[in-house]
């Protein structure tokens, strides 16, 4: 499957409104961030990589959270067609694109599933009922989100891929991680994991988790608690990602061991079906020519 980082950034963005660009380089453009959110694109094969016979039909990527800046990002990522959206949580920064969905309804002209936990689906239809009411049987013009909601709480097949849920502490409201087959997981908006949310990571090949600060913060994971948690988990690939303004890529990329580096928007990761096999990104192929 392929993953691509539509944006790398916490709640305010880099640079944010208030605070500017904090430590971040504004000459690196890797530092400009958007709202955390990615896309998850399966090869068309199944899990186990067993073909049948002639090329696989290529399913619609998943997205992950509808970002305030989710217009812009399906614009440079150049999608306008999706399989189904994932929720982690409710906080603005990942659900008040929710609006800009209309624009894939009209692209795929149909309703589109989305999947949360109770929570995150409860305030979903509380501010945008407009987006949740059943579609019209035979829609000739599409004027808003035409979104069917589904409560996740156990694995689930989305576009071809296994996405297994793992609940997360975020200190002000739980969230969800996913982990989409053996070889991909993605947690952001977590600031302690039990060994059970362990235990459903440990063996995955890449991992992309949230990572605010160098310093620990009450509600999001710090760079020394990732790392610790990736010592538990052993990933082949460490991404961090929704990154703050006191952490500058370059800065971060030096400091992390060699498996681990920061997420940039627009970044795309190659991950292989299994687990156990090898895989290669754009970023890591640009790193090593760079060395």
């Amino acid at each position: 499957m392929t993953i691509t980082i539509l944006g790398s950034g916490a709640a305010p963005g880099v640079p944010s409104i208030a605070n500017g660009w904090g430590a971040c380089d504004p000459a690196n453009p890797r530092n400009r961030r958007s709202r955390a959110s990615i896309l998850v694109a399966p090869d068309g094969e199944s899990e186990d990589g067993a073909g049948q016979g002639g090329p696989p039909a290529v399913p619609d990527p998943i997205l992950v959270d509808t970002s305030p800046d989710l217009r812009d990002q399906l614009l440079v990522a150049g999608v306008n067609r999706l399989s189904a959206v994932l929720y982690t949580h409710a906080h603005a920064d990942h659900l008040h694109g929710l609006d800009d969905l209309r624009e894939v309804n009209r692209a795929m002209f149909g309703p589109l599933d989305i999947f949360a936990d109770e929570n995150t689906l409860a305030v979903i239809a509380a501010r945008f009922p407009y987006a949740v009411e059943p579609p019209p049987p035979e829609p000739r013009w599409i004027g808003r989100p035409l979104l069917v909601p589904h409560r996740i709480d156990g694995p689930v097949s989305v576009a071809g891929l296994t996405v297994t849920p793992i609940p997360q502490d975020h200190k002000v409201m739980p969230t969800l991680g996913f982990r989409f087959g053996p070889g991909f997981a993605y947690s952001t908006d977590v600031v302690t994991m039990d060994e059970a949310a362990l235990d459903a990571l440990t063996g995955v090949h890449t991992w992309v988790v949230g990572c605010l600060s160098w310093k620990p913060h009450p509600t999001h994971a710090h760079v020394d608690k990732v790392l610790e948690w990736a010592e538990r988990v052993q990933p082949r690939r460490l991404i961090l990602t929704h990154l703050g303004i006191g952490l500058d890529y370059e800065t971060l990329r030096r400091a992390l061991p060699a498996d681990a580096e920061p997420a940039y928007d627009g970044m795309v990761l190659d991950v292989p079906a299994t687990a156990a096999a090898g895989s290669t990104s754009r970023h890591s192929s640009e790193r090593t020519a760079a060395s």
